[in-house]
């Protein structure tokens, strides 16, 4: 797996958590506040300045009511289309 390819898995993937907060209408104060963080947090994460792990991507789907596997599986088929990262099944 290539670096260049993981950055740009990866910047899909804070690019879908960015989206699916803004399709909820959750701010970013509002969702730090419902993962008990502040705002920095999330702004962080979604600009990229501060990476975050699987614990706490299943926190933030949680914490916008969104199943964490779906979630998963849509960015999945969006890296393969995108011709990014191959991720086997």
């Amino acid at each position: 797996m290539s670096k260049s390819s993981n950055n740009d898995a990866y910047k899909l993937f804070l690019g879908m958590l960015r989206q699916l907060r803004r399709e909820k209408s959750v701010t970013q104060v509002a969702l730090a506040e419902l993962l008990g963080k502040p705002q920095s947090y999330v702004s962080k994460y979604e600009l990229g300045e501060r990476r975050i792990d699987l614990v706490e991507a299943i926190e933030i789907c949680r914490a916008l009511d969104t199943d964490f596997v779906a979630f998963v599986q849509r960015l999945v088929k969006k890296i393969d289309r995108t011709g990014g990262v191959s991720i086997a099944s």
